[in-house]
């Protein structure tokens, strides 16, 4: 995560050594092949396939694009932030819960976790693999495949290492060695106290910037070190239909360098080709230089198609960085405003031959302010059909209520327990189609609670799978298909439901109205 307290350090360096601009070209997204789903057995609401992007759109085995909604999550251990030499961690971790994050991730309506990783938990020791770290990565995919929520497995830094910036790559991946080793805390959280002022100066330290230098430019062959670990997870998880693909390197930093995105775009096209020796099948993930699309909402695009066409476009955007805004914004304005840059993803994606899904967005979870963001930024993606994932879904907080966090699940010291943020998870929470017969053309879902969306099927497709949240139906709600009332009965757990669907092939519509 880019926090916007960045901006003072890293917009000037941004400034002052970007010379980066968007070269013209571009594809046009191409249909999807039709699937014939007659031959496979009929999906439950949480039996996921394998999904492939196709034609910019996220495809599964019965021939239905997938509408991603998620949350990223870090775990202890997994997101590896601690030290054996007594430094004080950098931040405090929530340990994997399988009775809660798994289940109530499905029920909040997420249908999908970009789950981050870090290189120094499972590659501490150059050629040697943490089997722990191993063991619970399967753990953890595992119960969310079983909850019918899908797992991207990111590769995360920020400020490169925990070494000398936040978390990522182990200490032997630092290129050239730091000349002194940085301790935690980041942040007074979870009864680590500190006074929490450096992080800026890190992320735009010269042992940090040095230390991505050195990697995009493979000094020491540095690049080609970090594909073992890469390969590795390929190779683990190749037949998994709940990963949903793998993303090299979180938030890039190439900006310092006078062929940055050229060095980057580099370094994609080795690692997609790395992802393919041992996996065929899923997606690679790919963000842009984070400098560049985070402070200009633009990213360059790609002069020709990405030479590996099961690719998706993954940009972040925290508008605080990117968009002067006065103090107080109504949701018209968060439109207006942000509009230009969910229209520029779409066209950065074309670029790229790929599906596009927003890695990381934010807002708190507190306030009617908060709901204009996140209404916002949900209609401006339902309109694009562009995924989205907010960050993050629980996490330790420096507010002992937890009241308005801005993470899903809070730490409350109160008592002690994690709570639901609320009220802004429950709005958070929202009517949507998770997976269509085809393609689909249109989504939209008004303040109301009206959810209103149409898809175009070849035929013998797998039914319309949907989110239908209880609390924005509080007296029910009333589906129409093709202007037919049918019932449909959410599963409890999940609050998904199949809709009723003899897998004819045209256009077809679908709305879900609060009952009178």
């Amino acid at each position: 995560m880019l926090h916007p307290v960045s901006r003072r350090v890293v917009l000037p360096l941004l400034l002052a050594v970007s010379g980066a601009s968007g070269c013209a070209g571009g594809t046009e997204a191409g249909a999807a092949p039709a699937a014939d789903a007659s031959t496979l057995p009929a999906p439950s609401v949480t039996t996921l396939g394998r999904v492939r992007s196709t034609g910019g759109r996220l495809m599964d085995e019965w021939g239905r694009q997938w509408l991603l909604r998620g949350t990223n999550a870090k775990y202890e251990r997994l997101f590896d932030v601690t030290f054996d030499d007594g430094r004080t961690r950098n931040e405090m971790l929530p340990e994997y819960d399988p009775a809660l994050d798994p289940p109530e991730t499905a029920r909040l309506g997420f249908d999908f976790v970009r789950l981050a990783i870090t290189g120094s938990g499972l590659e501490p020791e150059e050629g040697k693999f943490s089997e722990p770290f191993l063991q619970l990565l399967d753990r953890v995919v595992d119960g969310y495949e079983k909850a019918g929520v899908y797992v991207l497995i990111d590769f995360h830094e920020d400020g490169w290492s925990k070494e000398v910036g936040e978390d990522g790559a182990p200490y032997w991946a630092i290129v050239p060695p730091p000349p002194a080793k940085l301790g935690g805390p980041l942040w007074a959280e979870g009864g680590l106290q500190c006074p929490c002022d450096d992080l800026d100066k890190r992320r735009a330290s010269t042992p940090v910037l040095t230390a991505f230098t050195s990697f995009f430019d493979n000094k020491e062959n540095i690049q080609d070190r970090f594909l073992p670990a890469w390969k590795l997870l390929g190779a683990r998880y190749r037949d998994r239909a709940g990963v949903i693909g793998f993303e090299a390197m979180n938030e890039p930093v190439a900006v310092q360098m006078p062929d940055g995105h050229a060095s980057l775009d580099a370094f994609h096209v080795k690692a997609a080709a790395a992802l393919r020796s041992v996996d065929p099948g899923h997606a690679y993930w790919l963000e842009p230089e984070v400098m560049t699309r985070n402070f200009t909402c633009a990213a360059p695009l790609r002069a020709a198609p990405f030479p590996d066409d099961n690719v998706v476009y993954a940009p972040h955007l925290y508008p605080g960085l990117c968009k002067q805004l006065p103090a107080s914004v109504s949701y018209a304005d968060w439109v207006a405003n942000l509009t230009p840059t969910f229209d520029s993803m779409l066209t950065e994606a074309a670029s790229y031959g790929g599906a596009v899904v927003l890695g990381e967005w934010w807002t708190g979870l507190g306030s009617a302010a908060d709901f204009d963001v996140m209404d916002a930024f949900h209609a401006l993606a339902d309109a694009r059909n562009i995924g989205l994932a907010r960050w993050y879904w629980r996490g330790h907080s420096g507010n002992p209520a937890c009241n308005g966090s801005g993470t899903s699940y809070c730490f409350r010291t109160l008592d002690q327990k994690w709570a639901l943020t609320q009220p802004g998870s429950d709005h958070l929470s929202r009517p949507y189609p998770l997976a269509v017969p085809g393609k689909l053309v249109s989504h939209a879902f008004d303040r109301a609670a009206s959810l209103e969306f149409t898809f175009e099927a070849a035929g013998g497709e797998a039914p319309p799978l949907v989110y239908l949240p209880a609390q924005r139906y509080p007296q029910g709600f009333v589906v129409e298909v093709d202007g037919k009332v049918v019932e449909v009965t959410p599963e409890v757990a999940t609050q998904r439901a199949s809709l009723p669907w003899d897998g004819r092939a045209g256009t077809h519509s679908v709305t879900v109205t609060p009952a009178q």
